[in-house]
């Protein structure tokens, strides 16, 4: 149930706010991939092109946790303005950076408030909805996520070509400050904050719960194929394919619909069918899906049936995570859930980006040794990546519900 009543209008606007924020955050992944070669080409340090999104990734990843638990002590509405702030000071800094190194150091401080918009966004729909709204919430999420993934390749690819790559950070400005002007006026001050602190017994207790693990082993493995494949297809058609930027903006709109129709599809399909059976049909779709993709990187078959797999898969791996935790610490497994997803996405950058000699020092991709052949080996660990999540969630994912922490 949810923890506090507030009127429907209220609430609707509080919910559009919430859903913009996170249509920023999960923008600034997408918007930026085909605008990064043409920033290595003003700013030069191909080397460090991985960077420009393990920053983003990786400064995430220890505050998720923080934000989850410090809105679980303090409240949900101040622990988001706060994040949402950091965001927008960091997307500034972006627009304005003149070396690689200080854009790397940018996206660190835009994704350390990034972490709030998205961990606080699931977080706050579990306080003001109950489950069976809050799976119709979770298919709005992951249809912002898609519209993201849809639109954001192709404004980049079209802002950097008319414009400029700076672009791509300037249009957070406005948008954040009117997500912020509302959620300071309509979220109720206490949303969220708990009268006794959890202990480390009940975290533990979180932890020993086969879905929660499920989640958390699985989500390193998705993240790093999903971010992947979203950050080097744009390379793969720029550099080895010579396409533009806006062709490679294209490329990602198949799985960007794919993702967002079947988001939600299982949307209306969890309550019925559950959580374990749309999990397991969308992981085994995406591995598919990924092994297409290895064997064929700019056909569309295997991204499309990568992102139907992604639509079942992460939108109600969000409701599962809460349902089978205790109300107190709905935060806390929220930000574990969405931490471990963002490990995997920057870890996976990383060693991707090895593996196709991406290199410190490498100045453009010209000068890759035999880029063709590492694009796919990246394509072939990619879909490794999935085939291991997947049997994570086949093994350790229960058939039903039995195991929940609370209901």
């Amino acid at each position: 149930m949810p923890s506090i009543e507030i009127s429907p209008a209220r609430r609707r606007a509080i919910t559009a706010a919430l859903l913009l924020g996170t249509f920023l955050a999960s923008l600034e992944v997408m918007v930026v991939t085909p605008a990064v070669p043409v920033i290595v080409g003003e700013l030069g340090g191909a080397g460090l092109y991985p960077w420009v999104f393990t920053a983003y990734i990786l400064s995430k990843v220890p505050m998720m946790p923080l934000y989850g638990r410090m809105s679980d002590r303090r409240g949900r509405r101040d622990t988001y303005l706060l994040g949402l702030a950091i965001f927008v000071a960091g997307s500034v800094a972006c627009a304005m950076a003149n070396s690689m190194e200080g854009l790397i150091a940018a996206r660190t401080l835009q994704g350390i408030g990034g972490a709030a918009l998205i961990v606080l966004t699931v977080t706050i729909f579990g306080d003001l909805y109950p489950v069976a709204e809050r799976t119709r919430m979770q298919g709005l999420f992951s249809l912002v996520w898609g519209v993201s993934s849809l639109l954001g390749p192709l404004a980049g690819g079209w802002m950097t070509e008319m414009w400029s790559w700076r672009a791509v950070f300037w249009i957070n400005v406005v948008p954040g400050l009117g997500a912020a002007l509302t959620i300071g006026l309509l979220v109720p001050r206490g949303l969220g904050r708990r009268q006794t602190s959890s202990t480390k017994g009940e975290i533990r207790t979180l932890l020993r719960v086969p879905t929660q693990q499920a989640i958390l082993a699985s989500g390193l493995f998705i993240g790093a194929a999903l971010t992947g494949v979203i950050a080097y297809l744009p390379v793969q058609i720029q550099a080895v394919e010579n396409g533009s930027a806006i062709d490679a903006g294209l490329a990602i709109i198949p799985l960007s619909l794919a993702w967002t129709t079947t988001a939600v599809v299982a949307g209306r399909l969890v309550n019925t069918l559950g959580f374990q059976t749309l999990v397991r049909l969308g992981v085994i779709t995406s591995t598919v899906g990924a092994i297409a993709a290895a064997e064929w990187p700019v056909t569309q078959v295997g991204l499309v049936l990568f992102g139907v797999g992604m639509g079942f898969t992460i939108s109600v791996f969000n409701v599962a995570c809460q349902e089978t935790a205790p109300p107190s610490l709905r935060g806390t497994a929220t930000s574990l859930a969405m931490v471990t997803r963002s490990i995997g996405s920057g870890v996976g950058m990383v060693v991707f980006g090895l593996l196709a000699g991406f290199e410190p020092g490498v100045v453009d991709f010209a000068s890759v040794p035999d880029l063709a052949d590492s694009m796919g080996g990246i394509f072939e660990s990619i879909a490794q990546c999935m085939a291991l999540a997947a049997l994570i969630v086949l093994i350790r994912l229960p058939r039903d519900t039995e195991d929940a922490v609370a209901q």
